[in-house]
């Protein structure tokens, strides 16, 4: 298959409109020698009328006409005129053809007047005046006439005469037009030079001033390809410090482990030592998990956006992390509505948020502590979680979600990544993240969806 080339394709588009206008030329360049041969023609019967006129004047009293008369009316064996001279009084003086009486009669003294006619079923132009006769009661109409065919044979000389001039015309244009395009398409050239001579890193956007305006679109959508491009390999080397930051020292640690029981061989020492890679493995593990979700998160295209409900996300969410909660002597809760928080987005993203959520309450509330998850409406749709923990400073509620962030004096376990990924979650979601003190002094974390929610009705 031929690859599509722009200089053919311009070519076939014009090949129709340029045949249309050859045809439409055609036809107007015919209806317009017709036009200008009647006009010829007929100024030539006005004037064989008059001719006719002076010829019956000069053998006045006659009823016939002479034979050198009769000689100059019908010299044309191939177009013959046709003459008709009328009295009005005594009928036909002199005639080849029985024409027509005028209708109207022109007035006596004034110009031949044209009409078109048809005798015999052959239709005819003629020309007739009217003249004083030597009888004052009686008029003389003289016509002329001639049939239509020598009109349009004219016309058909001229239109064939004309429509290959035409059509070279066309072709002319049409390759002025091949020319054209392939001088315009060289407008091209300092585009490509400057793409070819990119290095391979060099994702920014291209230089307009070489860029012609009419592919200025063209040129935006490569920019923004190339501004998604550079966010996707921005996205893939900060996963990547990501995880180099975070894994490394689990395994580092799981070296150690293992170092120490090779050399200490005895049960507890090798128990002792797989207590601890059993919680390194762990911790690597949710760290992974982490950096995945916040990869999720900062990727460019969303998920598909659905209405969901965050009553009922949070209410089942609470009920799956209960046993885990108990096991861990902490008072898990929910509390607000109970269905019917409805909010426009990607429930996965959202399931994702409050996972991350849930999991730093428990790991701030503590043993013997409380975690409460509530869903509120009243300007908008509020996904809150507070744990009865010692809280964070109110002077590091600024950095809280920043990646890996975690405010000085924190004892517990954790990557910093948790509230990173709420924050991407909810910004992707338009919704606002605030900071507070829970009831019980610990940290409070609330989502707000403002315009996106809505409460459903009934």
């Amino acid at each position: 298959m031929r690859p599509p080339s722009l200089r053919r394709r311009l070519l076939t588009i014009l090949a129709a409109p340029m045949a249309l206008a050859w045809l439409a030329s055609g036809v107007l360049i015919y209806v317009l020698a017709l036009h200008y041969a009647n006009l010829n023609y007929d100024r030539s019967l006005r004037q064989g009328a008059v001719a006719l006129e002076h010829m019956i004047r000069s053998e006045a009293g006659q009823r016939e006409l002479s034979p050198q008369a009769r000689i100059l009316m019908e010299y044309d064996t191939t177009n013959p005129g046709f003459y008709a001279v009328r009295s009005l009084r005594h009928g036909m003086l002199a005639s080849n053809l029985d024409l027509p009486t005028p209708d109207p009669l022109p007035p006596v003294g004034a110009a031949p007047q044209m009409f078109s006619v048809e005798v015999g079923r052959r239709p005819l132009r003629m020309a007739a005046l009217t003249a004083p006769a030597a009888d004052p009661d009686d008029e003389i109409v003289v016509a002329v006439a001639e049939t239509l065919h020598e009109r349009r044979a004219l016309a058909r000389e001229i239109l064939v005469g004309t429509l290959p001039i035409v059509l070279l015309l066309i072709a002319t244009v049409l390759a002025l037009v091949w020319m054209a395009v392939s001088r315009g398409l060289r407008l091209l050239d300092p585009l490509t030079a400057q793409i070819a001579a990119r290095p391979a890193h060099d994702l920014s956007p291209l230089d307009p001033s070489v860029v012609p305006i009419e592919i200025r679109p063209l040129t935006r959508t490569i920019d923004a390809l190339f501004a998604r491009l550079r966010q996707t390999l921005e996205l893939q080397e900060r996963f990547i410090a990501d995880a180099a930051h975070q894994l490394r020292t689990p395994l580092a640690g799981l070296r150690l482990q293992a170092e120490r029981a090779l050399a200490d061989p005895r049960p507890e020492s090798v128990r002792a030592a797989l207590a601890h890679v059993e919680r390194l493995s762990a911790g690597a593990g949710r760290a992974a998990g982490q950096l995945l979700a916040l990869a999720r998160a900062s990727a460019d295209e969303p998920g598909q956006a659905v209405p969901a409900d965050l009553a009922q996300l949070a209410r089942g969410y609470v009920a799956e992390r209960a046993p885990d909660a108990l096991a861990r002597g902490i008072d898990l809760g929910y509390e607000g509505l109970l269905a019917g928080a409805i909010v426009h987005g990607d429930p996965v993203m959202l399931r994702e948020a409050l996972v991350n959520l849930v999991d730093n309450a428990l790991v701030h509330a503590g043993h013997g502590g409380t975690v409460t998850v509530s869903v509120m409406h009243d300007d908008g749709i509020e996904l809150a979680v507070e744990d009865s923990g010692s809280g964070v400073a109110e002077e590091w509620w600024p950095r809280l979600g920043e990646r890996f962030f975690r405010p000085p004096g924190s004892t517990r376990e954790g990557s910093g990544l948790g509230l990173a990924i709420v924050r991407r979650i909810a910004e992707r979601h338009d919704a606002g993240v605030a900071f507070g003190r829970g009831r019980e002094a610990g940290l409070r974390v609330g989502l707000r969806f403002g315009d996106l929610g809505e409460r459903a009705a009934g």
